[in-house]
């Protein structure tokens, strides 16, 4: 099981916002929270905040894992986005408690109208994936 730190919503909310130097009325953000579950704990986030510029091909993605990995928010390209979603993906190397490495491929969708969202980890080279079903609320840019 990955070591991960928990930060709380509103210090990475401001950790995105800070990093990314695009002007208020030209961006979206988004923060997510996913109900921490048994089987998804230390594999998946609790919250994910995302912050896109208007008409920008890539989205600036921030969480715990990230933050303790890559030491601050990271730019993904979109994995999808049509009228009713907007999905992106990325991957990244998480520490097990055993001290090994385990390369997990990220992947959340927002539901545009709805504001809903899904999340989900799949270990590369198991066979168990992991997901979690959340809410976002739009935050001030």
């Amino acid at each position: 099981m990955p070591l991960a730190h928990r930060l709380s919503p509103a210090l990475l909310a401001t950790l995105l916002l800070a990093a990314v130097s695009i002007p208020a009325s030209a961006r979206d953000v988004f923060e997510c929270r996913f109900p921490t579950i048994g089987n998804n704990m230390g594999y998946l986030p609790d919250t994910v905040v995302m912050a896109r510029n208007e008409g920008s091909e890539t989205v600036t993605v921030a969480d715990a894992y990230i933050q303790s990995v890559k030491g601050g928010p990271i730019d993904v390209k979109i994995a999808e986005e049509n009228d009713a979603k907007l999905s992106v993906s990325w991957p990244l190397m998480l520490q097990s408690r055993t001290n090994t490495y385990i390369k997990m491929h990220y992947r959340i969708s927002i539901q545009k109208r709805s504001l809903s969202a899904s999340l989900s980890g799949r270990p590369q080279g198991f066979s168990n994936n992991f997901s979690a079903q959340g809410k976002c609320k739009r935050l001030e840019g």
